[in-house]
């Protein structure tokens, strides 16, 4: 894979309802719908000369509905991808935050160890998840991939891309908004790159 399109969900129900995210399987809004929308049209325009092009999604509802505008727009059929979830909260789903909240089990050492509710994923369970997903994509696409994820996935995505070690991790984050664009690729000094991060200025 010489490039690869992440792409965040647009917005979606749990983002409006006071819910938790993570494995919470909500649709999107009437303005998420209308992101997706004119995000999949960006994406047709800007992709349109792309030979192979590879579209895979998180099998959340969120993210498959906003995958399924990105498809038609493509011409490409979408492949579900489970290992694209967004991080597991176990028993926090379908939860508000505030009930949630009366879940949360105290932070321990190491934080990529934690794990924040009964029957959920650590920080490190879910990137090992993730990095698997991208290596099988990295495997059956050789060109350009657009992935559809999630915030906390995302993130991962970026971190696998980058090649960086569960060390280099530490304190490392990237703000990824919703129907957010991050390109990342190859360059010519054969140099894994970001081109460009949290891209919203399709919107404008």
């Amino acid at each position: 894979m010489h490039r690869l399109i992440l792409i965040r969900h647009a917005q979606s129900e749990h983002h409006v309802r006071g819910l938790t995210g993570g494995w919470t399987d909500t649709p999107l809004t009437p303005l998420g719908r209308a992101q997706a929308r004119a995000l999949a049209g960006h994406c047709g325009r800007a992709l349109a000369a792309e030979r192979d092009l590879c579209l895979c999604s998180s099998d959340l509802r969120r993210a498959a509905e906003t995958a399924a505008y990105l498809a038609a727009a493509l011409g490409v059929a979408c492949r579900p991808e489970p290992a694209l979830r967004e991080l597991d909260n176990g028993a926090a789903a379908g939860l508000t935050r505030d009930e949630a909240g009366r879940l949360e089990r105290p932070r321990t050492v190491p934080a990529l160890d934690w794990v924040p509710y009964p029957g959920a994923e650590s920080w490190r369970a879910m990137t090992a998840r993730v990095f698997a997903g991208l290596a099988r994509l990295d495997r059956a696409c050789p060109a350009t991939a657009v992935v559809v994820t999630h915030g906390d996935a995302g993130v991962a995505v970026i971190q696998w891309w980058l090649r960086l070690g569960a060390r280099c991790r530490r304190g490392i984050s990237f703000e990824l908004d919703p129907a957010s664009v991050t390109e990342l690729a190859v360059n010519g000094w054969r140099e894994r790159t970001i081109v460009r991060l949290n891209d919203t200025s399709w919107r404008a």
